[in-house]
């Protein structure tokens, strides 16, 4: 992308302020990505794709189609930024799905397991998220994979087209071995199993973690004991807020746009 490290974050790009995911509709916990306002999370998370490849139909619209390289299915979910929650669909392991969206769609796809076809999932609120803004500054795509909010599966985001200048230009953003989660930040299913990874922010709630109050700011708001370990094993994720310069990708819009989960 061009001149990323300049970019400060989606939402000093779009001035957007996001809603978090309606009570019941399977969202992600509360994250500080640009597509929520439940956590401080200045990530390019206010669009999201999961597992997905997208590109611009006849109406202009893009399609995304996420893929499913779990062993098992998953329920993939999207989240408007400033709306509500979209469908969802399920995916048996191997298959994929496709997600159309408007051509300056902003919002979060992510994904999750165990579900029952409705909004009980086994796995919990932490998720893996591909965020997008599409048609953003300087007609550009903007788009990254955060754990600002949480982990639980291996992601990736692909564009489909486009012409790379540059690791964050037309580049694709993954994490293929999740990082190892600590122990205070587990999130296990009723058999003890660990299931996903809470944010430090969703599991004590502190300005420091949460990048609100005295750290709200870019520069106070630094890495934590949490997030560097995030960092070192998924160099290309979001691992809290202010993570831009590592963690921000662009392209020229494309043909569209693979998300990939496991």
């Amino acid at each position: 992308m061009v001149a990323i490290s300049s970019l400060v974050s989606f939402l000093a790009l779009t001035g957007m302020t996001v809603m978090a995911a309606p009570a019941g509709s399977a969202g992600p916990s509360s994250s500080v990505s640009a597509t929520s306002t439940s956590s401080p999370s200045k990530s390019a998370s206010s669009s999201a794709s999961t597992s997905s490849s997208s590109s611009k139909s006849s109406g202009g619209d893009v399609t995304i189609t996420v893929k499913n390289s779990c062993s098992n299915s998953i329920q993939v979910n999207q989240l408007t930024n400033g709306g509500g929650a979209g469908k969802s669909n399920s995916v048996s392991a191997g298959g994929s799905t496709k997600v159309s969206v408007p051509s300056n769609w902003g919002g979060r796809i992510w994904a999750r397991e165990g579900c029952d076809g409705g909004s009980d999932c086994q796995s919990g609120s932490p998720s893996s998220l591909a965020e997008f803004l599409l048609s953003g500054a300087n007609g550009k795509d903007y788009y990254d994979v955060s754990f600002v909010d949480g982990f639980n599966l291996p992601i990736s985001i692909s564009p489909n087209g486009g012409s790379s200048d540059g690791k964050y230009e037309c580049g694709s953003p993954a994490c293929s071995s999740l990082p190892e989660c600590p122990e205070d930040l587990q999130d296990k299913d009723s058999n003890g199993k660990v299931i996903g990874c809470k944010s430090a922010c969703s599991a004590y709630g502190t300005d420091e973690y949460c990048c609100t109050g005295d750290s709200e700011a870019r520069g106070t708001c630094k890495a934590s004991k949490y997030s560097i370990p995030v960092k070192n094993a998924c160099p290309d994720v979001y691992s809290y807020a202010y993570d831009d310069n590592t963690s921000m990708y662009a392209c020229s819009p494309s043909d569209g746009y693979t998300v990939t989960f496991c």
